[in-house]
């Protein structure tokens, strides 16, 4: 008679594979367990051994009680990425899964915070777009979220803790390539983004982060069908990427200030509005200070200099991270509150995968270290016996 594991859950299993981006046969080639039996674990037909847990807890990196523990939930919709069509290929479909998965996690951990720490109250204005409505009324949208938020109309300094300020809850780790540099979704009333952790080009995230704010305003309200369909998706980016680039730029500050309609002069400003050159070049097509031909040759002149990875002047401008779940956790385990031991046992995820989602130092939640051992040394020449012994 086979030996399972007590309390197993089934779809724990699932989300665990998943969030790493495995297939059922990877998953198998790693541990040496047969696809079949991974399948019906899955399906709860069948529960692992210990010994069988063990190699899948291993090959996961997720401790035990994260499958002994009640699935989490995970709607399946209202998810905005910057690629469609990630169901044609395997690699994409997993990364996209993946990336479901691990929103998943971090809503889990800001649910988590959220039940001893009071988060700031979301506050994003609703600015309903149909996908068939003019730029006009994005830049309208744009203009208002600006209003609201009390900015007026010059450069930002920092966009990150500004969402963060307004409810978001806004992550960065390494998205995989497929999902071209951020996501979002708007779920149970809370909206989340999360951006590349790897990429050093500050002006690229700010840029990402402004895009995602547009989905979240302009088309949180729109069913999960119209999200999904291709071309309706082609239009949906377009007006995301023109709210971004109205947000970070307003037509009549930004206008005055570009001097010359060249890339170096756009070069000039940037550390001021600290947005990329491309998107700029672009903004001055869209407002009117270059024609169409000036935005081609700018364009081509960007891929001349080899500027179409990476920019200039990236360096000068300070890198913005994610600050509330970080905060939230250091106030838990600083009050006493909670100990490092108790926090992942709650959650039910390992150190690192809360590490990275929640914007903590890497190392921050590691077990304590144990405490040196007593120094020891020989006494001084000329103790005595007698004093030795006492």
């Amino acid at each position: 008679m086979r030996t399972g594991t007590p309390g197993f859950v089934a779809a724990r299993l699932t989300e665990g594979r998943e969030a790493r981006g495995l297939t059922q046969t990877s998953l198998s080639e790693m541990t040496g367990i047969k696809s079949q039996s991974i399948s019906h674990y899955e399906q709860g037909r069948q529960s692992p051994s210990p010994e069988a847990l063990g190699m899948i807890c291993r090959a996961l990196e997720l401790p035990e009680r994260f499958f002994l523990r009640p699935a989490g939930t995970y709607p399946g919709h209202g998810y905005f990425f910057r690629a469609h069509a990630l169901h044609s290929r395997v690699t994409a479909k997993l990364a996209r899964t993946k990336a479901e998965r691990r929103l998943g996690w971090l809503r889990e951990i800001a649910r988590y915070a959220g039940r001893f720490v009071d988060f700031p109250e979301v506050r994003l204005p609703a600015c309903p777009l149909a996908p068939g409505a003019p730029d006009s009324d994005v830049e309208a949208a744009a203009e208002q979220v600006r209003r609201e938020f009390g900015l007026g109309n010059g450069p930002l300094e920092e966009l990150i803790p500004l969402l963060e300020s307004r409810g978001c809850m806004v992550t960065r780790w390494a998205l995989d390539a497929d999902l071209e540099g951020s996501y979002s979704q708007f779920e149970g009333g809370v909206p989340y983004i999360a951006l590349r952790s790897g990429d050093a080009r500050t002006s690229w995230v700010r840029y990402s982060a402004a895009h995602e704010l547009g989905h979240l305003t302009m088309h949180r309200h729109l069913p999960e069908e119209w999200i999904e369909e291709s071309e309706t998706h082609r239009v949906l980016e377009a007006q995301a990427d023109r709210f971004a680039r109205a947000f970070l730029m307003p037509s009549g500050v930004f206008a005055s200030e570009v001097w010359a309609p060249t890339i170096d002069a756009l070069l000039t400003l940037k550390k001021e509005w600290r947005c990329p050159v491309s998107v700029m070049v672009c903004r001055c097509g869209e407002v009117g200070l270059f024609d169409a031909d000036q935005v081609r040759r700018a364009t081509v002149n960007l891929v001349r200099r080899g500027w179409k990875a990476t920019e200039p002047r990236e360096d000068a401008m300070e890198r913005e991270q994610p600050q509330l779940l970080a905060r939230s956790i250091r106030l838990l385990l600083d009050s006493g509150l909670k100990d490092r031991h108790s926090l992942l046992t709650e959650l039910g995820l390992n150190a690192r995968d809360v590490e990275e989602l929640a914007g903590l130092q890497p190392g921050s939640l590691a077990a304590a270290r144990p405490e040196p051992p007593a120094e020891l040394r020989l006494r001084r020449e000329g103790t005595s016996e007698e004093q030795l012994l006492r």
